[in-house]
């Protein structure tokens, strides 16, 4: 049903889902020039929380780590941050770090390409946690961490299963994460 034809049938007010074509559009204009950065998020256009000292300080140094990690890994995946992931029609999320296969020459990262997607939280724990979690999980992302800046914990989830994850556990910043899904790739947390 077009947008025309849902406004005649419906009386009442409704939201309009913004899809990727709709989102990519408008950012090529210039809508968001004045927000540091947008996500869209179940057709939602989410402005997304400055980025603090502490989110900084773990988004950077754990890059860091899992970049050389990637590199340690024959023939392996690399680590990228802040990339646009072509996720579902109504959804482009860009992690704070993520582990992906190869990068496209232009335009929004590939699902297909993505093992692992890691958000970090600051301020955004809730968010990462009942919002996108299920949202990776329903799009069928192998692996995901939110890092608990506060909490100093990792939550790494595996196993999608419609919109949960299957497995799951606590890793403390000071020990070893191992990536589930990701053969070799594994990061001292204690550098957090």
């Amino acid at each position: 049903m077009t947008l025309q034809e849902r406004i005649s049938v419906s009386t009442a007010p409704e939201p309009y889902r913004v899809t990727q074509r709709d989102y990519k559009l408008l950012d090529e204009s210039g809508a968001f020039v004045r927000y540091a950065k947008t996500e869209l998020i179940e057709g939602k256009i989410v402005a997304v929380n400055a980025q603090h000292a502490p989110h900084i300080r773990v988004q950077s140094t754990l890059f860091r780590a899992l970049a050389d990690a990637c590199d340690a890994i024959a023939d392996g995946p690399k680590a990228w941050i802040d990339g646009s992931i072509d996720l579902a029609e109504f959804s482009m999320p860009q992690p704070d770090i993520f582990i992906a296969d190869t990068l496209p020459d232009k335009g929004a990262v590939p699902l297909s390409t993505v093992r692992l997607m890691i958000e970090i939280a600051d301020t955004s724990l809730r968010n990462d946690l009942n919002v996108k979690t299920p949202l990776y999980a329903n799009a069928g992302i192998a692996e995901y961490w939110v890092v608990d800046v506060e909490g100093r914990v990792i939550h790494q989830m595996w196993g999608p299963v419609a919109e949960r994850y299957a497995e799951r556990r606590t890793v403390a910043f000071g020990e070893r994460i191992e990536a589930a899904t990701v053969a070799g790739l594994t990061v001292n947390t204690g550098i957090l």
